[in-house]
């Protein structure tokens, strides 16, 4: 994979906003799910500062309301890749049900590199 090294928030915006703007309709709903590096979910109270930033920053740009609902073909995910390792009962491609998708094939996949974490913006 090539990530696209960002180097600062403005630059992370302008990335975020033209993928929203390009891939987002009204009937998606957004998700942002983070895991660790080698592939399970973590919880926000699991992550470093950085992590918790990013996280912070993307709910904050985007006005989202989290909900614990179900990933949908159309939707939006905001995947954050934090640098720590993890093992948990729940790999993150397991959640939210993304792994039962009839048609699970990403309809775009950006790579961004933010700081220590990598983030994909992900059309489903």
């Amino acid at each position: 994979m090539t990530y696209l090294d960002i180097e600062n928030l403005i630059s992370l915006e302008e990335e975020i906003n033209n993928f929203h703007s390009s891939y987002s309709d009204k009937s998606a709903t957004t998700h942002i799910v983070i895991q660790s590096m080698n592939g399970y979910q973590l919880e926000l109270n699991e992550v470093d500062e950085l992590t918790a930033e990013l996280h912070s920053f993307i709910v904050n740009l985007n006005s989202l309301t989290l909900e614990n609902q179900d990933i949908k073909k159309n939707d939006i995910v905001y995947l954050i890749t934090s640098t720590k390792l993890s093992f948990s009962d729940n790999q993150s491609l397991q959640i939210k049900n993304v792994d039962t998708l009839e048609h699970s094939s990403v309809q775009k996949n950006i790579e961004l590199k933010y700081k220590k974490n990598l983030l994909n913006l992900i059309k489903v």
